[in-house]
């Protein structure tokens, strides 16, 4: 996928639900980041380990029941190793128990638009029920670029040296692609092997998920074929940014004579690579358009076509709210409406 536009650019069973073995953690670290913004954890506190964390299967950095290690650390454990230990540390010390957790990671997955998953865990073990879609995650990744930007580097963590072990990240995309700056390698007998990868070229970023690979190296290899496909053939392009007016429009009968039109969000346009200059704009409004307009009202399309080919009709809204005008003002535009018709 494009990650400004969010749009689509290649997908095979892209909606099939599988399970995603430990790109479940994406999910985890989402709720948990949240959770940092909001100050209800902090990367500098630290957090028990408790008994069940010790026990959990899977990869793990050891962990010791009652020893205390910060959420920094956990983190880094957690996007590197893909530590079930650190992962039930951090998921305890916030909601008490990993089933309230994982609560609040189905209600994320769902607010989202996350309609092919269910998590049952918060590790990415293996559960019956536990599974999620290549389309699903692909959402999930660039809700994590998108949301917390600053927190990228946890992704693109390429080592851990912990307790006198070195741990490296399984996502081998990281050393061959210096344009690749995360997100997530996971792997279980079940899973196969599963890779989200995002990357950076210029100013466009692509996110290629792979589910259900047969080797490492498979996944590795479809997820850049994915990504090459994504950055040579497309083109992501700022056309507006948000609450920039694209159109003045004028106004009978209201407070202001006229109305800003615009997007409430940038407004990112995705076309064959290169054919940017060749992309042609046109308003449509309905007129003569009258007052009152509220901030957010419908008033207008923006029809965009390439080669005199369609892209598509967006809408357009008011950028701000304009009341009726006094009794004078009505009365002259009615007399100007009369002439101008």
């Amino acid at each position: 996928i494009d990650h400004a536009s969010g749009r689509e650019l290649a997908a095979h069973q892209a909606d099939l639900p599988l399970a995603p073995a430990s790109l479940t953690q994406l999910m985890t670290a989402y709720v948990l980041l949240g959770d940092i913004r909001k100050n209800k954890l902090s990367l500098g506190e630290q957090a028990s380990v408790p008994q069940a964390a010790t026990e959990v299967d899977g990869a793990r950095v050891f962990l010791k029941a009652g020893e205390h290690i910060s959420v920094d650390t956990l983190f880094q454990a957690m996007l590197v190793q893909s530590a079930g230990d650190a992962v039930l540390t951090l998921v305890t010390a916030t909601d008490g128990s990993e089933a309230a957790f994982v609560a609040r990671m189905n209600r994320e997955a769902k607010r989202l638009g996350m309609n092919k998953t269910r998590f049952m865990n918060a590790t990415g073990l293996t559960m019956p029920g536990h599974e999620s879609s290549a389309r699903d995650l692909a959402l999930l990744a660039r809700a994590l670029v998108r949301d917390f930007p600053e927190r990228l580097t946890f992704f693109n963590q390429k080592e851990l040296a912990f307790k006198g072990t070195t741990h490296y990240n399984a996502n081998q995309l990281l050393w061959r692609d210096r344009t690749v700056d995360g997100l997530k390698a996971g792997r279980t007998v079940q899973a196969g092997y599963c890779l989200a990868a995002s990357a950076l070229r210029g100013d466009q970023r692509r996110i290629a998920v792979v589910l259900g690979a047969r080797s490492d190296t498979h996944r590795t290899q479809d997820a850049l074929q994915l990504l090459n496909y994504g950055f040579e053939n497309f083109d992501s392009v700022l056309l507006y940014r948000a609450r920039q007016p694209v159109k003045v429009v004028k106004l009978y009968r209201g407070a202001s004579p006229s109305v800003n039109l615009g997007f409430t969000q940038d407004f990112h346009l995705l076309i064959p690579h290169g054919s940017g200059a060749r992309v042609k704009a046109q308003v449509i409004t309905q007129q003569p358009m009258m007052a009152p307009v509220r901030k957010g009202q419908r008033l207008g399309i923006l029809r965009l076509t390439l080669d005199g080919q369609p892209l598509g009709d967006h809408p357009l809204v008011a950028l701000q709210d304009v009341s009726v005008a006094g009794f004078v003002g009505r009365s002259w535009d009615s007399i100007r409406l009369l002439f101008e018709r």
